[in-house]
């Protein structure tokens, strides 16, 4: 099987990690389909299957993680590969989707970096016949029934219950009380609206946390944070008692000025880069909440061969949120405290996610290869009802279209509790504990 290379040899792994990818990107993708390493992907017409995956960078681990995933998956499911780098910018990674779907390709997996661009993204593939995935950013008020089948499911991480549990972290790393500073990304975006509402709930279950002056974006990159943190330590010097790092690279930037400032205090981030988990086994962070790149592509693999296979799902399990395992040093410190997500040691996870295979079984994760019965999404996965779309998405009614209304899934409490259920019966293994 053909399997996509840069400069001839295998992916390397390493770099910053980001949120949304918008921090920069490699410059080596085109608007024309082929493959960032110059080699046009596969048109199927040796039989093969074929796939094309959308990233915007091959700049940060996250996203090299993410694109290890996806060829793995595929390995294991037997398609071949096309690794599409888009820098982030809606018009290529158009063009690209293009340029897929008129060479054939059995079907496409990635993100969408504005909600416009999903409606067309997703229109793109239903006109097309083309199944695929599309994550993380989806519209306000759109589903994807709204598009057509082919749009096969949307899930994202609980951006709320990540940051929740990453800020109780850093509370009690502070003793319950002090000031902290809290630099976020980009505002605006879903990422960061809803990290935002996990740090202002955790913030009620704590009185005596006052947070360092607003907020101010540092746009999910280094050397934005670093600007603001030498903002806020001129106004709030030795004051500052804690550092909340929107992602990593918010976080590693905020650090640097911090040690420059001899400001030495608890940090966490959200991503779980290679970066950020160095920085915890350097006792520079105290944790990170994981991005689960490689599980994101792989999951979106499965779920289009399911499609491709004669398994569709349900209308509740087209929109979906997962939870995500808070990486830190010592995990016992802290099981007591995070109860939203699972914690294990960082250590062990670097290793399993960035040496060597990942530790997913990507066939558990399909139904047609499984069975109803045996299939495993091997995270803690569930549907989103119109409640858990306003919580995460930040849906707002005042927002909705006239007319417009949701299926019927969406607000069924009987049919999410059904669909959650199910959730919770086929997790029966969690590879990275």
């Amino acid at each position: 099987m053909k399997k996509t290379t840069v400069g001839g040899s295998a992916i390397a792994l390493g770099g910053l990690a980001g949120c949304t990818g918008n921090s920069g990107g490699d410059g080596s993708s085109g608007g024309d389909g082929s493959s960032s390493d110059g080699s046009n992907g596969s048109d199927g017409s040796d039989g093969s299957m074929t796939s094309m995956a959308s990233i915007a960078n091959r700049q940060n681990s996250y996203w090299l993680s993410w694109e290890k995933g996806y060829l793995e998956a595929c390995e294991a499911f037997g398609y071949d590969t096309n690794v599409q780098t888009n820098n982030g910018e809606v018009q290529t990674q158009q063009q690209q989707f293009d340029s897929a779907v008129s060479n054939d390709a059995d079907f496409i997996v990635g993100q969408t970096y504005t909600n416009a661009a999903a409606i067309t993204l997703a229109e793109t593939l239903v006109e097309a016949g083309t199944p695929g995935v599309l994550a993380v950013t989806i519209a306000d008020w759109y589903v994807p029934q709204d598009a057509g089948g082919e749009y096969v499911t949307f899930f994202t991480p609980h951006f709320v219950n990540h940051a929740y549990s990453a800020a109780k972290m850093l509370f009690e790393s502070m003793d319950g009380s002090g000031k902290f500073v809290h630099i976020e990304g980009n505002r605006g975006t879903a990422p960061n609206i809803g990290r935002n509402k996990g740090v202002d709930l955790a913030m009620q279950e704590y009185p005596d946390i006052e947070m360092a002056g607003p907020r101010q974006p540092g746009n999910w990159i280094r050397s934005d944070s670093r600007s603001v943190m030498n903002d806020k330590v001129s106004q709030f010097g030795d004051e500052i008692g804690g550092f909340f790092g929107q992602n990593d690279a918010v976080a590693l930037g905020g650090i640097t000025v911090l040690e420059e400032n001899d400001i030495d205090v608890p940090v966490v981030g959200i991503d779980a880069s290679e970066p950020g988990l160095a920085a915890i086994d350097e006792d520079r962070m105290t944790g990170t909440v994981s991005g689960m790149g490689p599980w994101q592509a792989g999951w979106s693999v499965a779920k289009c061969h399911d499609f491709l296979n004669g398994h569709t799902l349900s209308d509740a399990e087209k929109m979906m949120s997962f939870n995500a395992p808070v990486c830190v040093k010592n995990p016992d410190d802290w099981t007591d405290t995070i109860d939203r997500l699972p914690v294990v040691d960082a250590a062990d996870y670097n290793e399993a996610i960035f040496s060597g295979e990942t530790p997913y079984d990507w066939k558990k994760m399909s139904v047609v290869e499984s069975g109803e019965d045996a299939w495993d999404p091997q995270i803690d996965m569930q549907p989103m009802s119109l409640d858990g779309m306003k919580e995460v998405l930040d849906w707002k009614e005042d927002d909705k279209p006239s007319g417009y209304s949701l299926p019927g899934a969406y607000t069924d409490s009987a049919v999410q509790e059904e669909t959650a259920q199910q959730y919770v019966d086929r997790f029966q293994s969690n590879p990275l504990k």
